[in-house]
């Protein structure tokens, strides 16, 4: 499932932007299990890691769109490549994502956007003509 997030304001996006952690900087002790449940998984956020590398997209024209992958169903192949190597890995199961404050922006406009879900079907390897 991948969402797609989107500035719906005329002005860029200053107060409150978006950003996304860099799932290669995650670890696992980092994962913390909370009460969201899903049909197939209880929800999942990250504590602070000194490690993980933030990135944050500023001033978010409302023609600009942002990715975000919020469940692989490969996911239970997880792995970091150095808890496994021998292993096939999946880059991430879902992203970190949040919106922070800016101190310097405390009198910008609020922020207005829409997220949308979405479905990608791949073909699986072992089945390439099946979806």
């Amino acid at each position: 499932m991948i969402n797609v997030w989107r500035n719906i304001r005329d002005v860029p996006v200053s107060k409150t932007p978006l950003a996304a952690c860099d799932a290669a900087t995650i670890s696992n002790d980092s994962i913390v299990t909370f009460e969201i449940r899903y049909k197939d998984r209880v929800g999942d956020m990250s504590r602070y890691d000194p490690n993980q590398r933030w990135y944050y997209f500023p001033n978010m024209e409302r023609d600009e769109a942002m990715l975000l992958k919020v469940w692989d169903s490969a996911g239970k192949e997880f792995k970091t490549a150095t808890e496994n190597p021998s292993m096939p890995t999946v880059p991430a199961t879902f992203s970190f994502h949040s919106a922070f404050q800016v101190p310097a922006a405390a009198d910008a406009p609020e922020r207005e956007s829409i997220e949308v879900r979405t479905i990608a079907v791949f073909r699986s390897p072992a089945h390439p003509t099946k979806l």
